[in-house]
């Protein structure tokens, strides 16, 4: 094997280092707004709304999670914020692929929601 084929592969590498680092900036940002939108969406809902957030887990075991106008609520625990509750589900994606995943869920849900909000 040649020194030149190692110093190429080295720089693919370098840019696949590169490209990803910048699709998590990506992901970090698209969280950001998302966060922003469902805080929107939970001040826009009265006392008699709430929408479930099927689909979407923050941790290991299945729990119903509920988008009212106090934040996120698990039925017998503390209201979860909303920003806390996007970063677990967005940490406990871990993979890139993962968290696109779980962003185009709550991306959906959002719409759902809006739709729900409109009518």
């Amino acid at each position: 094997m040649s020194s030149s084929a190692i110093d190429e592969s080295m720089l693919r590498i370098n840019k696949l280092i590169d490209q990803m680092s910048a699709m998590e900036q990506e992901i970090a940002n698209e969280t950001e707004i998302l966060k922003e939108q469902y805080s929107n969406a939970s001040s826009a809902m009265g006392d008699t709304h709430n929408y479930f957030l099927s689909g979407v887990e923050s941790a290991p075991s299945q729990k119903s999670y509920l988008l009212t106008s106090r934040g996120i609520e698990v039925l017998g625990e503390e209201v979860i914020p909303i920003s806390a509750f996007i970063d677990n589900v967005i940490r406990y994606a871990i993979s890139p692929k993962n968290k696109i995943e779980v962003l185009f869920n709550l991306v959906t849900h959002l719409k759902k929601i809006d739709q729900m909000l409109s009518s």
